[in-house]
């Protein structure tokens, strides 16, 4: 009987597809190691998180629903609304599996495991390490809710940042666990998320580099979306000037190869432990981050630089993938998608409710990579964003003003031009009208017009999550 392929999940919080740098793109990020698994791997080209959001995104990886699905569809204090024993980690320790979450998962509580067996937690597990150290009191945070965008270099040195902490958690579990057994590890980055802190050393890699300035399509500026304009006004986003925008961009491109530094340390001991060519390595992030363009920053939208992500799949043991080392799969996928894929992969018994999430294992995208797919996606925002795209054209929907857009993401892949005014794509606009009420039929969306307030909203989507918000009592909810 052939020995179980272990698995290796690695995600980073808030990174661009095109911010690899075998994406060859305007962005300089230099990723070697990332490269080098494309390279012996699969790279997905259209791979999409259908609610681009931490939390949103983290229960979809580990249920294999989208958003729209699993009802946690904004950043909020949600228990996964899973059995454990159903989620993706709770599946894999049913057949054998050890199971290690090391670095951040956004789980509330944060002490639930969720189906994992062993778990070393970001902010929690890490901050009371620094605390051993004379580093305490200086983790990250800047700014309102971690989110300034204005660069700054990190507070302490590299081997006591979290981006090494997650790193060294991972490897720790690589020498103590049991070697006769396979294992799955998610090993999760806090960075590239704000605050844009790398350390000075990585800054360096991109201090005498040309940065490209960020793109403003020709719809931005007046009548733009209401989500749009508000947005940058409550983020102030308006008042950033080139200097620091372009700045914040080497920053961010910096954090990005920090992670890939460190990655060739957890390569490296896969390697040296003979764990490599056994392993099965997934690489992805739960969402973008918009970085300047279009005037925006951060995520919570479905424009392509915050909804799409990296998705990279290393085949190992006896895995065989039906696409070969380096090839690029270009069919619609989304991160939803992992959960099936990963339990195909280990051997999990196949689900008699496989057809209640919209995950599919991308073994079917890579068998036929030409093939057609439509994705769907929805943030609980302003009466709600919609999104659906079939990796050619994407359509957009804001609740908010009754407000669609239109993109041929084929001849315009940085959606500089809307379409949706202009009479010759009304069918098209009513095709995706129809998609949108078939499987939002009680939405503004289904009806083209303008949805509630955000409270009425988050109350909504309260009361239909049948697991509780907040962790039970004995926890004190969030801790």
């Amino acid at each position: 009987m052939s020995r179980k392929p272990n698995i290796l999940l690695i995600t980073t919080d808030q990174q661009r597809a095109d911010c690899l740098g075998i994406e060859k793109s305007a962005h300089p990020v230099m990723t070697p190691h990332l490269d080098q698994l494309a390279d012996e791997g699969v790279r997905f080209s259209r791979a999409y998180s259908d609610c681009p959001l931490c939390i949103p995104s983290r229960t979809t990886i580990m249920t294999g629903k989208a958003a729209y699905e699993h009802g946690v569809d904004t950043n909020g204090e949600f228990r996964i609304p899973e059995e454990r024993e159903h989620t993706l980690p709770g599946r894999l320790t049913s057949i054998g599996y050890q199971t290690h979450a090391a670095g951040k998962m956004h789980f509330y509580p944060p002490r639930n495991r969720n189906g994992f067996e062993r778990m070393r937690l970001l902010p929690e597990d890490y901050v009371n390490d620094l605390e051993r150290t004379e580093y305490k009191g200086m983790y990250r945070g800047h700014g309102l809710g971690g989110n300034e965008v204005y660069p700054v270099f990190s507070a302490v040195p590299i081997q006591h940042t979290s981006t090494h902490w997650t790193v060294s958690e991972s490897i720790d579990f690589l020498r103590q666990r049991d070697g006769e057994s396979p294992f799955f590890m998610w090993t999760s980055f806090e960075a590239p998320h704000p605050p844009f802190d790398p350390p000075e050393q990585f800054v360096s890699l991109y201090r005498d580099l040309p940065i490209s300035k960020p793109l403003a399509g020709a719809w931005t500026g007046e009548g733009e979306p209401e989500w749009v304009h508000h947005r940058r006004l409550s983020r102030k986003l308006d008042r950033l000037n080139d200097e620091v925008i372009l700045a914040a961009r080497k920053h961010y491109y910096a954090m990005i190869t920090h992670i890939d530094y460190e990655l060739g340390r957890l390569f490296g001991e896969l390697k040296q432990q003979g764990l490599w060519d056994n392993t099965i390595i997934v690489f992805a992030s739960d969402h973008g981050e918009m970085l300047g363009d279009h005037g925006l920053f951060h995520k919570s939208c479905f424009y392509d630089p915050s909804a799409r992500v990296p998705l990279i799949i290393k085949p190992g043991g006896d895995v065989k993938l039906p696409l070969g080392p380096g090839s690029v799969c270009d069919r619609p996928v989304m991160l939803a998608d992992l959960y099936p894929t990963l339990t195909q992969l280990a051997g999990c018994s196949v689900e008699t409710d496989r057809d209640q999430r919209a995950g599919r294992s991308l073994i079917e995208a890579m068998e036929d990579p030409n093939g057609e797919r439509v994705l769907l996606g929805y943030i609980q925002d302003e009466g709600g964003l919609y999104m659906s795209t079939d990796g050619k054209w994407k359509y957009v929907y804001y609740a908010q003003d009754a407000r669609e857009q239109l993109f041929h993401l084929e001849s315009d892949p940085y959606e500089m031009q809307d379409l949706a005014p202009e009479p010759e794509h009304a069918e098209r606009l009513a095709h995706y009208r129809s998609l949108l009420s078939e499987r939002f039929p009680d939405t503004a969306a289904a009806e083209g017009r303008k949805g509630q307030s955000s409270e009425d909203d988050e109350r909504k989507h309260r009361q239909k999550n049948p697991f509780a918000w907040r962790g039970p009592i004995r926890y004190g909810g969030h801790w």
